[in-house]
């Protein structure tokens, strides 16, 4: 066989191998690719974000804020999920696709708090979940929930990242924000009278989380808040971080300058380096 043949030859070769790699790197980009599910989960509307690659993957539940819907999570869901997370977003009590009647904002909080217990049971037997490495990110009432889970909630999450929001219910009594009353089929109102309003006090007063923080000490804490916010000040994750530092060396706050009340791509990619560091 001559020199020109062998060549020819190799030259076959070769491009054979190059176009089964070049294959099989598509077929793992195309693997690799996030899925986005939507699912009703025990009755609540759910997104679910993950890769499909055949492995158990630690569960985030990330949660909307007050008069949104899980739709507006996807961009930290995306990012979560890209990071080998299993990412879960629901519609908030009386948000979204939901049809509940309306309720005032420490109401849906607890509520949707409440039914996190059923959410996260549901995965239990779900063999793309790990339900014991669980972690809770939210924003504004999302965050609210979040606090709210991670303290009284049956399933101990290992890392929360509350974002552009409060422990401390109570700093919101007197205003126009914790006398909204809401639902995705009626729209917004605002108690006006005088025993609803006293209702809606004496419910924020009994359900705030903040004074039972104690059951934080193993929880990595994340929060992030904006120097500039008035709508939900940071006097709330202050008073947390006071609190909870010295019992537990896992919590930090970071205040965003010349930020209001907003969830910037800076806030969404401490949240992903955090959870990577806390749940992998």
């Amino acid at each position: 066989m001559n020199k020109r043949k062998i060549a020819v030859i190799g030259m076959f070769i070769a491009v054979i191998v190059f176009a089964v790699i070049a294959d099989v790197s598509h077929s793992k980009r195309e693997a690799l690719k996030v899925t986005t599910i939507n699912v009703q989960v025990e009755n609540i509307p759910v997104i679910e974000t993950y890769i499909d690659d055949g492995k158990q993957k630690p569960m985030i539940i990330v949660q909307h804020g007050f008069k949104n819907r899980k739709e507006s999570t996807i961009g930290l869901a995306d990012k979560l999920a890209e990071k080998g997370f299993f990412v879960v977003s629901p519609d908030a009590y009386a948000h979204g696709d939901r049809t509940e009647a309306p309720l005032s904002l420490t109401e849906i909080i607890v509520h949707t708090s409440e039914e996190y217990d059923g959410l996260i049971d549901a995965y239990k037997k779900d063999d793309r979940v790990n339900i014991h490495k669980l972690g809770i990110a939210g924003f504004s009432m999302g965050g609210c929930i979040t606090f709210h889970y991670a303290i009284y909630g049956k399933h101990h999450p290992e890392a929360i990242a509350p974002t552009i929001s409060t422990p401390y219910f109570e700093q919101l009594i007197g205003s126009r924000l914790s006398r909204s009353i809401y639902s995705s089929r009626e729209g917004l109102s605002v108690a006006q009278d005088a025993a609803a309003i006293q209702y809606i006090d004496q419910y924020i007063l009994s359900h705030s989380p903040y004074k039972d923080y104690k059951n934080l000490k193993d929880v990595a804490v994340l929060m992030q808040n904006g120097e500039l916010d008035r709508y939900v000040n940071s006097d709330g994750v202050h008073k947390l971080n006071t609190a909870l530092t010295p019992i537990n060396p896992r919590v930090r706050l970071v205040m965003i300058a010349g930020t209001k009340h907003q969830v910037t791509p800076e806030m969404t990619d401490r949240i992903v380096t955090f959870m990577c560091q806390n749940l992998k």
